[in-house]
């Protein structure tokens, strides 16, 4: 091995005198500086914006105030964003320079061990002959001497790589950090500077040469759920800020982590979109208006809803706006259900969109209320949740297979994300499960059945069926539930009867299913969460538990295909 030149003697002396604890230190001071933005804005958006929004508030200056107020917690949003950016820095910076020094401190300590002196500017030296072995010419090729020259060798590439690893530590920060800049917040442009440091908080893991972070795959509930238990708070913290895409989208995790990751998701594309339709991006003028349009209406929605009672407060627990052509995909829930006594998951069915959330959301505090009437006096919590994770059949109804409301390409499609779902609510409740209910309407009950019908189910206590079409399935006990606690509705006039038991399996008001019937007294396809009605009652008592209003079974004669 040949000789190794000598080293920069500053970079050696700062690597054997380098403390990581100042680094660790101004990391954590830029944490708290993240929580405490991220808290800031999770307190404007419940006590300010969401408070003012429901108070109707209206006229010229109330959008000029509503934009200020949406101004603020987008700069409160991307200051939490980059200060984490700046800890994962700080921090990672500091681990590889200790990693670093570490390794340098071994090749001096060793070299010192064998004799070998290590000068101020980390060149190892080999000792001096002594004065006998200065006269014997074959002293200097001695197999001792020889051995002590390769071992100089290899302690001195020791040093210089560890000296390299702390310069290439120190480069890749300063890198990063340099993407990093506080003028984003006071730049004229107000739209794309959020989705500008959610782009440069990526560059940054680029800089730092950090691998792809380790999330689930989203395949086991349970294994995420223990995942992110596994984490500290500030690992926590970090994926959130950073990887908030596909946290989101974690089945298992508690509601507020989902929500607090979705909205951080929902923030980045709705700015990237208002920031102009770049090229690359496939969609045509037409596709990326209704999709800024549609995730504007969903902002909208969640910014009137914004409260701090905890009991209507809703949860964004998934979001897709690219989904299925741009249709989406999006789940709400109103309360938590996490910590609820009774949570409900309503699959909705023909025509649904991203653009209907205004309309689920309304129908799921409906339910809610119904079931907190049916509880009155008890206190339980109640969560009710809008599930469309699912492609439901478009309307004007798509005459093609696989894809029409007459088949079930679009139910089996759908039935392992449904079942994934629940599973990982019933995770994340962790070891005080609440009382599970899923409803269907219309075609979301083939979904149900689907999901109910495959694997071990849905782990539901109760199965609701509303002016159902079919389940994919002829009897109520092949949906993993008790038929006891399978219920089915429809209104004497809802013309889905005509199609129900033709091509999605048999009719559940049929007396041949199975299951229980309750009592309908509202009109249509879409009447069912009337205000008052005994249709809303009904679904209320079902979902605390309670037996509802129930009516005989129907003998169903078999109609032609």
């Amino acid at each position: 091995m040949g000789e190794a030149g000598p080293v920069s003697s500053n970079v050696f002396d700062l690597l054997m005198r380098f403390d990581p604890t100042g680094l660790h230190d101004a990391a954590k001071a830029w944490r708290d500086l993240s929580t405490g933005a991220q808290a800031a804005e999770n307190r404007h958006r419940s006590q300010v914006n969401g408070p003012l929004r429901q108070a109707k508030w209206e006229g010229n200056d109330a959008e000029r105030a509503f934009h200020a107020l949406g101004r603020t917690e987008q700069i409160l949003e991307i200051l939490r964003v980059e200060a984490a950016a700046v800890v994962l820095t700080l921090n990672t910076v500091a681990e590889r320079m200790y990693q670093a020094q570490t390794n340098l401190k071994n090749a001096v300590h060793r070299a010192e061990e064998r004799g070998l002196a290590v000068g101020a500017d980390g060149t190892v030296n080999l000792p001096p002959l002594g004065e006998g072995e200065r006269n014997d010419p074959d002293a200097a090729s001695s197999p001792e001497r020889q051995a002590l020259t390769t071992l100089r060798g290899d302690l001195q590439e020791r040093i210089n790589r560890a000296l390299a690893d702390a310069q290439q530590a120190s480069d890749r920060g300063d890198r990063a950090l340099g993407r990093l800049d506080a003028g984003i917040l006071t730049r004229p442009r107000v739209f794309g500077s959020a989705a500008e440091t959610a782009a440069d908080v990526r560059d940054v893991a680029k800089d730092l040469g950090l691998a792809d972070a380790y999330v689930p795959d989203n395949k086991d509930p349970q294994k995420s759920a223990d995942w992110w238990k596994s984490l500290t708070p500030e690992q926590q913290s970090t994926y959130l800020a950073l990887y908030p895409d596909r946290i989101g989208q974690l089945d298992g995790l508690p509601a507020a982590t989902r929500d607090e990751a979705n909205r951080l998701v929902l923030d980045q594309q709705l700015d990237e979109l208002k920031a102009g339709n770049p090229r690359g991006s496939g969609l045509t003028a037409d596709e990326y208006n209704a999709r800024e349009q549609a995730l504007m209406k969903l902002k909208d929605q969640l910014d009137q809803r914004d409260t701090a009672v905890e009991e209507k407060r809703v949860f964004l627990l998934g979001l897709d706006a690219k989904a299925y052509g741009g249709d989406g995909k999006v789940i709400v829930a109103m309360g938590n259900p996490d910590t609820a006594d009774h949570t409900a998951v309503l699959v909705p069915g023909t025509g649904t969109t991203i653009d209907s959330t205004g309309g689920q959301l309304t129908r799921v505090s409906d339910l809610q209320e119904a079931a907190k009437q049916a509880s009155k006096g008890t206190n339980q919590k109640v969560s009710v949740i809008s599930w469309l994770g699912y492609d439901a059949p478009e309307v004007p109804v798509v005459q093609a297979p696989n894809l029409s409301v007459g088949s079930t390409g679009r139910a089996s499609d759908g039935a392992e994300a449904l079942r994934q779902f629940t599973q990982g609510t019933r995770a994340a409740q962790g070891d005080r499960p609440s009382h599970l209910s899923v409803f269907g309407h219309s075609y979301g009950t083939t979904l149900v059945g689907a999901a109910a019908v495959g694997g071990e189910g849905l782990g539901a206590d109760e199965i609701v069926a509303v002016a159902s079409p079919g389940m994919t399935v002829d009897r109520a006990d092949q949906l993993h539930v008790d038929p006891n606690h399978f219920w089915t509705g429809r209104a004497a006039d809802d013309n889905i009867d005509k199609v129900a038991g033709l091509t999605l399996g048999a009719d559940p008001i049929d007396d041949a299913f199975g299951g229980q019937r309750f009592e309908v007294d509202t009109s249509g396809h879409s009447g069912y969460w009337d205000d008052g009605s005994d249709s809303l009652d009904n679904q209320g008592r079902i979902i605390v538990g309670k037996a509802p209003v129930t009516l005989p079974r129907l003998t169903v004669s078999p109609r032609p295909l």
